[in-house]
């Protein structure tokens, strides 16, 4: 996951921007905005890329990770393991770590 910094850069300045115009303070507290927006904006552009990977992973499998992670739980719960049910684990984790 990479993020690219202009574009966080760039997010942050227009948050801050907005926060000094909305609250009509001085140019002089646009550091202190800017600190804030900076935090914002990490947040803003963290999720976004994590929601695109999300997405790219359930394009590619047709299925969500925690889908699996919740198979494999209920396959690891059960008292006794047969084949087929080991067949079934191995190809799960195998989705969810071969991506």
């Amino acid at each position: 996951m990479t993020i690219d910094r202009a574009e966080l850069f760039r997010l942050a300045w227009a948050m801050a921007r907005q926060d000094l115009w909305s609250l009509r303070l001085p140019a002089s507290r646009l550091r202190g905005l800017f600190h804030a927006a900076l935090k914002r904006a990490w947040a803003t552009v963290k999720c976004q890329a994590a929601y695109r990977a999300q997405r790219l992973a359930v394009f590619t499998t047709g299925r969500l990770a925690d889908e699996i992670r919740a198979d494999i739980l209920t396959l690891e719960c059960k008292g006794r393991l047969r084949g087929p049910d080991w067949q079934r684990l191995d190809a799960l984790r195998a989705e969810l770590f071969g991506r």
